[in-house]
């Protein structure tokens, strides 16, 4: 006996997927069911009530309601909706026609009101099944109260009715609220299911991408190891994301110290791979191959880069400037290499943009190869070697970029305070500019007062 009501409340639920899709079919087994019962219930009180023609209405709308189930068994769940729709308006039709107005079956109108919001998800279609019902209770509350019933029942009996009647209301509108509560905690639970689920992934995402951090952090230059060779300088360096694309990095081989400030293409978790790939290949120049002059390891990188993922047509690479600084014989001797990025050189309270290469470390429009510059050193200048996060950045009081131009008056207006000053300087001056608006770019800065 279990098993066969459990059957019959899930008949149909295993032709769909949707959760809740299933739960609406269920509620109609379940609801025909409880209204097949409700006959049968009238079919019993009736004969005890004197009411002997009511079972013309109650046997063959038990076995309408009985129907619900077995239409959604067979899959005919698109005509099932609108059958379970209607089938109750009309039984409501007959009785109101049949009863007196005294006997309040007109008010279970309201109940069937609910049925389409439970079953169709058209809006249009749920509106006009609800006006119909509603439509329906001012039209057979007119027609009582203007026709002669079919058959009159004594007052006593009509309070058995009437509470009758009202308990079959309230139970109808019970298993719609607790339908509609349900599906409100059930949601509320996948909700709460999905927020847990996607604070542990992010968590653990975050978590690997720290340790990402950590690694990569390794392979930009230390601080002790620049300050040795740079002991007056200052690095602004603002990853957009936890991890960065562009890159600072240094090394010293055969008596020459190496500083590269590079952009790689993309930032986060992309910008990260291809800046660990470029520093590696810096590394190998320089290290493995003994080049010693930047713009040939510029053209070595590019090499390794084009033969090593740009097979498919990809332009992944960097840009970025590459120097050396040798002591000969007292004198400070500076030789760069230029991708896109060129130098800027503070001398006299003038601002020198030095030049570059207009091209990528990678595959682009042009494949020259890359030029060999020497910066003349004086006392007193001061170098600073940026990529583009921060004139790109936008922001200000119309949202437009900061560009390099604001980007080099603020360097030469503040080129001669110290350089952990000017770091705090370029570090508030983004910050101001940016606002509350979202950080565009990786951003590094270096400067170094010669």
């Amino acid at each position: 006996m279990k098993n066969i009501f459990y059957r019959l409340l899930n008949a149909g639920v295993n032709f769909t997927k949707d959760p809740q899709e299933a739960k609406t079919i269920m509620l109609m087994n379940r609801m025909g069911f409880i209204m097949t019962i409700m006959m049968f219930v009238f079919s019993l009180l009736s004969p005890i009530m004197g009411l002997y023609n009511m079972l013309y209405f109650t046997f063959p709308f038990a076995f309408a309601f009985i129907l619900v189930p077995y239409f959604n068994y067979k899959h005919w769940l698109a005509f099932n909706r609108y059958y379970f729709s209607v089938v109750p308006f009309l039984f409501l039709c007959l009785l109101c026609w049949y009863n007196s107005i005294e006997l309040g079956d007109r008010f279970f109108f309201f109940a069937t009101a609910t049925i389409p919001v439970i079953v169709f998800r058209e809006k249009l279609t749920i509106f006009l099944i609800f006006s119909l019902n509603i439509f329906g209770f001012f039209c057979m509350t007119w027609y009582q109260n203007t026709h002669a019933p079919v058959v009159y029942v004594p007052a006593s009996i009509a309070v058995q009715y009437w509470c009758s009647s009202l308990l079959g209301v309230f139970l109808v509108l019970f298993f719609v609220v607790r339908y509609f509560k349900k599906g409100s905690e059930d949601y509320e639970k996948q909700i709460e299911t999905k927020n847990e689920e996607i604070s542990t992934k992010n968590k653990e995402i975050v978590d690997s991408i720290n340790y990402a951090k950590k690694i990569q952090n390794t392979l930009l230059a230390h601080n002790d190891f620049l300050q040795k060779h740079l002991p007056d300088h200052f690095v602004f360096f603002k990853p957009k994301d936890i991890v960065s694309g562009d890159f600072y990095w240094a090394t010293e081989h055969n008596n020459k110290f190496y500083l590269a400030v590079c952009d790689s293409t993309g930032h986060g978790v992309p910008g990260a791979f291809m800046c660990l790939l470029n520093i590696g290949f810096l590394n190998e120049g320089i290290k493995e191959k003994n080049i010693a002059k930047p713009n040939e390891i510029f053209d070595h990188v590019r090499t390794r880069l084009i033969n090593d993922i740009s097979k498919e047509g990809q332009q992944d690479g960097m840009d970025g400037i590459l120097m050396t600084l040798e002591n000969k014989n007292e004198t400070l001797k500076i030789e760069y290499a230029g991708a896109n990025n060129a130098p800027v050189l503070i001398r006299n309270n003038q601002i020198i943009i030095l030049p570059t290469d207009k091209m990528p470390v990678g595959k682009g429009e042009k494949h020259d190869l890359f030029k060999l510059y020497n910066i003349e050193v004086h006392k007193g200048d001061t170098l600073y070697l940026y990529t583009d996060g921060f004139a790109d950045q936008f922001g200000g009081p119309k949202g437009k970029k900061f560009k390099y131009k604001a980007l080099n008056e603020l360097l030469l207006l503040n080129h001669q305070r110290s350089t952990s000053e000017q770091k705090d300087i370029f570090n508030l001056a983004f910050e101001n500019w940016r606002g509350n608006l979202e950080q565009v770019d990786d951003v590094c800065v270096i400067g170094i007062k010669l």
